[in-house]
């Protein structure tokens, strides 16, 4: 009997708390919060199951989802890196050791990328005309800070550094590249086939179901995860229940319990009627 066979069909206990990405999974590729994910969002309340999010996003890029949830409640940004509050206050951060923050941006920068630094409140660059800088300022509602160079005061205080390019193939070629350099010292991983993000080696979604199962009161197998890219995999093999996005990977889809439909389809709203309302 293989593996997959073993897998439940559905939850084998009731779902408490949902957890789930944003990006290609939440919303759509517009980045739209459709009517029939509000209305699995607002029946999950009805029906006194938890709601919250994890994101690649630093913690700022939480406002404008809290804002289109219309709700407050702890979440987690940069992969698991920073817990926050309703209020966006860090409850835990993981931060890059100075020294390898400053190796990946050397890295990153051999490559020929023009890496971005997070810290808990700010975003710095050095090229406002690099790839994906626009989406980036749109999808997190913040302009960047733009510096000639990085700091040390800088390496002191970051929670993610990301090397952008539009060429996916290239950017995953530099995404095992920076995992065998970086060994043990951090995790290299896509949020998006063109964002490449670095953290500390236990800001992971993983992490992040376990601090956020343990605000919200339950335990992590009465968690459902939801998510469709490849840094979601770690918090779709620890939850109780977990479903892959359509437009995962095969391997986000083979770390999951069951697939539903793609971001553009209203995947995320019909596996929380099926998995969770069980409509």
């Amino acid at each position: 009997m293989t593996a997959s066979a073993l897998r439940p069909s559905m939850p084998p206990e009731p779902i408490r708390l949902v957890v789930s990405d944003i990006d290609g999974t939440l919303v759509d590729h517009a980045k739209v919060l459709t009517p029939r994910a509000r209305a699995a969002i607002a029946a999950l309340a009805q029906k006194g199951v938890g709601f919250t999010v994890t994101t690649a996003r630093p913690p700022v890029g939480l406002r404008g989802i809290f804002a289109l949830l219309g709700m407050k409640v702890t979440a987690a940004a940069v992969n698991g890196g920073a817990v926050v509050d309703g209020d966006l206050n860090i409850v835990e951060e993981k931060l890059l050791a100075p020294d390898v923050a400053r190796r990946a941006v050397s890295l990153l920068r051999g490559q020929g990328l023009d890496p971005w630094l997070f810290t808990d409140a700010q975003w710095y660059i050095r090229d406002p005309g690099g790839d994906n800088v626009p989406l980036e300022t749109r999808t997190i509602g913040q302009e960047p800070v733009v510096v000639e160079d990085f700091g040390p005061d800088l390496y002191g205080r970051v929670l993610k550094v990301i090397g952008s390019c539009n060429d996916h193939g290239r950017l995953a070629a530099c995404e095992a590249m920076l995992q065998r350099d970086l060994g043990d010292g951090a995790l290299a991983t896509r949020s998006q086939p063109y964002y490449l993000d670095v953290t500390h080696p236990r800001a992971h979604k993983g992490e992040a179901v376990a601090s956020l199962a343990k605000a919200f009161g339950v335990p992590v197998s009465a968690v459902l995860t939801i998510g469709d890219g490849a840094n979601d995999i770690p918090m779709l093999e620890v939850a109780g229940f977990s479903v892959a996005m359509g437009n995962g990977s095969d391997a986000v889809k083979a770390a999951a319990h069951a697939v539903t439909d793609d971001c553009d389809n209203d995947g995320f709203a019909k596996a929380i009627e099926r998995y969770v309302l069980q409509l």
